[in-house]
């Protein structure tokens, strides 16, 4: 796992504005269900970094789970159960969380053509999207057409 710090300043118009802080913090597992449970804690830990409520960690723990499940079937589909790698960045700020989830094709597979997809596979209104939906504040979601790779977007805000 790696973390990293980046520092935005705005702009300022005569007068000093602190700098916000962003951290950010990579974690890659195996694309296997087994693992997911070490994401969720990531994102546990992470959420009570930013200041969530154990409510809020519970809504970010279910969105990241199903996101992950989703991660491995995609992979599982694109590459064979087992192959392929799950990316997770957590990128957290004051009063926010953003949590992108990846499915990576592994390296042997990475330059050869991915096999044709089903329409039904891109269907963006799944029921385990929906649920994501319940318990963040925004997602996006979508899928290379050249490599199968799913890319999922979350974000979940600090509500006082």
């Amino acid at each position: 796992m790696t973390e990293t710090r980046a520092r935005r300043q705005p702009a300022t118009a005569g007068h000093e504005v602190p700098a916000v802080s962003a951290y950010v913090t990579e974690l890659k597992l195996p694309a296997v269900g087994d693992y997911i449970v070490v994401a969720k804690r990531a994102a546990a830990s992470l959420g009570l970094v930013v200041g969530f409520s154990l409510q809020e960690i519970d809504d970010l723990n279910i969105a990241i789970s199903q996101a992950c499940e989703n991660a491995c079937a995609a992979a599982a589909e694109q590459w064979g159960s087992g192959n392929g790698q799950l990316k997770l960045i957590f990128k957290s700020q004051p009063r926010r969380l953003e949590v992108e989830v990846r499915s990576v094709p592994p390296r042997a597979v990475e330059q050869h053509a991915r096999r044709a997809r089903r329409e039904a596979e891109l269907d963006y209104e799944t029921i385990g999207l929906n649920m994501i939906r319940l318990f963040v504040d925004e997602l996006r979601y979508q899928v290379d057409s050249q490599t199968g790779s799913m890319r999922m977007r979350m974000v979940k805000y600090l509500i006082e």
